[in-house]
């Protein structure tokens, strides 16, 4: 099978990609995966270390910046829809996925005018903008939740978000002190996860022994965060990113993390206990919904990005570890709510497109 993979920018969108990637790679010995991404996503990196063929699209966001940047962004949109044109010319594949990012419009959209097989990947419960248009187009919509299936009609059907092979190997953890509690922000970091944490550790003193921290900050604050640590007296392990993610899955006995969509189902997929802190400003407060979803299974704790303070996250991360019947609850509950399959479903809907086109050719 040759297939493209479009799409990527952050960890959110791209891993799902790797999942279902690894998926074809599993289903056909000559699989051909190519993946199309922004320059500048982190994609670019992540996708030749997986072991897969990338090119890239220079795409620009909409959102968020000036208007001479927003032009020249949707300038390059159609630009970039051009020379996806010429990547299917040369590559040819059966297929194109588009996975959310930057580089899915374009892609997708060339495949739909190209003819050629299209399936959309959507992980949150509100679908973008392009996804939403798109939608109209595509043989399929791979959803997460099934209230997006409204957005896409006949054509959504609900997989869940596929995880990583590695994540769904993660042993249960016996939980001993030192305990080890890994913090996120996404893959580029969340400042103000970080700045929390710095702030925590005068509440967290005494517990020096019980505790050692794994914390990925992105690039801007990883030396001060450091620096607190060490200040504190407590062990530390602090990088601007993991690329061995699934390992401090592993070991790890809280994580401490926002609540995008293939966070939360990696953290149900590894059968951990989280304390989750939902991005304010996600499209339609998805986060918020994620992370409810996940409290009313007793399978996590929420605080609000509003209401976070070291004080308070200090409180939470003593009393969850201090009640370790309630940690093996939360980890039991996170395990139960996991879609362990996802990224067979997803591809089982591939070859169902692919079949579905060739009849009309």
């Amino acid at each position: 099978m040759k297939a493209i993979i479009a799409g990527g920018g952050t960890g959110g969108h791209l891993f799902p990609g790797i999942a279902v990637a690894r998926e074809i790679q599993r289903r056909y010995s000559n699989a051909q995966v190519l993946f199309v991404g922004a320059e500048r996503g982190i994609e670019t990196r992540l996708a030749p270390q997986e072991g897969f063929e990338l090119r890239t699209l220079p795409l620009g966001g909409l959102k968020g910046v000036g208007w001479a940047a927003r032009v020249r962004n949707l300038a390059a949109m159609f630009t970039g829809i051009l020379k996806a044109r010429r990547i299917l010319n040369e590559f040819r594949p059966q297929v194109v996925i588009g996975v959310g990012g930057y580089a899915s419009f374009p892609m997708v959209g060339a495949a739909i005018l190209g003819g050629y097989p299209r399936l959309l990947m959507e992980q949150n419960s509100i679908p973008g903008l392009a996804n939403r248009v798109l939608g109209k187009w595509v043989d399929f919509a791979a959803v997460t939740d099934p209230h997006t299936q409204s957005f896409f009609g006949a054509r959504a059907v609900v997989t869940g978000n596929p995880v990583r092979p590695q994540f769904k190997a993660i042993a249960g953890k016996n939980h001993r002190p030192p305990y080890t509690v890994l913090i996120f922000g996404g893959s580029q970091g969340a400042q103000s996860i970080n700045r929390a944490v710095r702030e925590s550790l005068p509440f967290l003193q005494g517990w020096q022994n019980k505790l050692r921290f794994v914390h990925q900050t992105g690039e801007k604050q990883l030396d001060e965060t450091r620096a607190a640590y060490q200040a504190a007296g407590f062990d530390c392990d602090v990088r601007a990113f993991f690329h061995d993610f699934h390992e401090q899955y592993a070991a790890a006995d809280l994580i401490v993390s926002r609540s995008g969509a293939t966070t939360v189902a990696e953290i149900k997929a590894a059968a951990r206990a989280a304390i989750l802190i939902p991005f304010p400003f996600a499209s339609d407060d998805h986060q918020t919904k994620n992370a409810q979803a996940m409290v009313a299974e007793n399978a996590a704790l929420m605080i609000a990005n509003g209401q976070l303070t070291g004080e308070l996250l200090a409180k939470t991360i003593k009393d969850l570890l201090s009640d370790l019947n309630r940690l093996s609850d939360m980890e039991r509950n996170s395990r139960r709510l996991a879609v362990l399959d996802a990224e067979r479903r997803i591809v089982d809907l591939v070859e169902k497109a692919i079949e579905k086109r060739s009849m009309k050719m």
